[in-house]
């Protein structure tokens, strides 16, 4: 859990340059100049829980000021998504399946799936960070008695 924590906090700002092509009218829009920050992570082996604060800015202006967790407990898997295919599944769950995205500089998300499907993304710098986090909190859900349940 202290490994976890500590790939949290050495995170950072992520900056990247966003470009969208929405494929149904062949349109580029504009370049958006994104950030993501995490900070203030505690990953806490006696609750099975991991919080932080996170701050996305889309040309300067905030979009998502707010805290989040993650109950371990609930977490049936997780994944590591490159910045593009992330970007895709929120699109086509949203309705827009026709948009292409693309981030320069890539990033990675550590996604968790949960009860009730619900996904918690952390976002990575690297993909080998985003990797070894990854293994850190499947070996964190598999004690603290989360993970998939099917036999099969």
């Amino acid at each position: 859990m202290q490994f976890i924590q500590d790939k949290m906090n050495e995170q950072g700002k992520i900056n990247y340059a966003l470009y969208t092509h929405d494929n149904s009218s062949n349109e580029d829009w504009p370049v958006y100049q994104i950030s993501i920050e995490i900070s203030n992570a505690i990953a806490d082996p006696t609750t099975c829980h991991i919080t932080w604060h996170k701050v996305t800015a889309n040309g300067g202006k905030v979009g998502i000021d707010k805290d989040f967790s993650l109950d371990l407990k609930n977490v049936e898997t997780i994944e590591v998504r490159t910045s593009t295919r992330e970007a895709k599944m929120e699109d086509t769950a949203n309705g827009h399946p026709a948009l292409d995205k693309r981030q320069d500089p890539p990033y990675f998300a550590v996604t968790a799936l949960s009860n009730g499907n619900m996904e918690t993304p952390i976002f990575f710098r690297s993909e080998e960070t985003a990797n070894r986090v990854a293994k850190a909190i499947v070996h964190a859900v598999e004690l603290c008695g989360g993970g998939n349940k099917e036999p099969f």
